[in-house]
């Protein structure tokens, strides 16, 4: 059920900035939760709520959303950049488990290359919306 939550909301998304980057998403530690459109009665404007992973974005325009997620991204990156350092420097002991510290920081790579990935596309798409 969750995954079929992230990929509504994925879709919900790709059709309000009419740009598809689901190849890059998948796998990438990057979850969607949900999407809320939100109109201010008194004066009839539109803005939107979507939850990834720990974390709210409001946007109104695509523009406004791409700014957004491009700094949700560069923070994410550099938090799973110190992690996975500190992974690789940690002293390994008798009550260590290697295998788990591994498992770890290959995930960490990995998300690693594919958010690097998400993050190029939306700079290349913010340079398109300017």
């Amino acid at each position: 059920m969750f995954r079929e939550k992230n990929e509504s909301t994925y879709s919900i998304l790709s059709t309000i900035l009419k740009i598809k980057f689901g190849i890059q998403l998948k796998d990438s530690g990057i979850e969607f939760h949900n999407i809320y459109k939100m109109i201010n009665l008194a004066t009839g404007k539109e803005n939107y709520l979507i939850f990834i992973n720990d974390t709210e974005i409001k946007f109104v325009t695509p523009r406004d959303f791409v700014s957004h997620f491009i700094r949700f991204l560069s923070s994410n990156l550099d938090k799973l950049s110190k992690r996975y350092q500190y992974l690789i420097n940690l002293q390994i002991d008798e009550f260590t488990d290697e295998i788990s510290i591994e498992r770890e920081y290959k995930e960490i790579d990995y998300y690693i290359h594919k958010q690097t990935d998400l993050l190029q596309l939306m700079n290349d798409y913010k340079e398109k919306l300017l």
